[in-house]
């Protein structure tokens, strides 16, 4: 993990799940979405513990799964009301297997 996300993780209070359940957040910790060609799905999904830091929340740790991976990202399934979409690619430094 890199030096600043470390520090920027370190000063974040975790908050409990839906804080600002009324709104919907943008994931500061969000990677693109790869091309559909680099994506490489699971056979089944796994089970992990990513990061979430929330644009309001701040860091959230969710027990989630991995549904795929590309290069050094991984999408995880995220059921949230404060995210309009069913996943998230993160930097496969803030994932977890469990």
């Amino acid at each position: 993990m890199g030096e600043d996300l470390e520090a920027f993780l370190r000063a974040q209070e975790v908050l409990g799940p839906h804080v600002n359940a009324h709104q919907h957040q943008a994931i500061r910790n969000a990677r693109p979405i790869p091309s559909g060609g680099r994506q490489t799905a699971a056979k089944s999904p796994i089970e992990v513990t990513a990061w979430i830091v929330w644009a309001l929340d701040g860091l959230e740790l969710v027990d989630t799964t991995a549904q795929a991976w590309a290069d050094g990202d991984v999408l995880v399934a995220i059921n949230d009301v404060r995210l309009p979409v069913l996943g998230v690619w993160l930097a496969a430094q803030d994932v977890r297997r469990r």
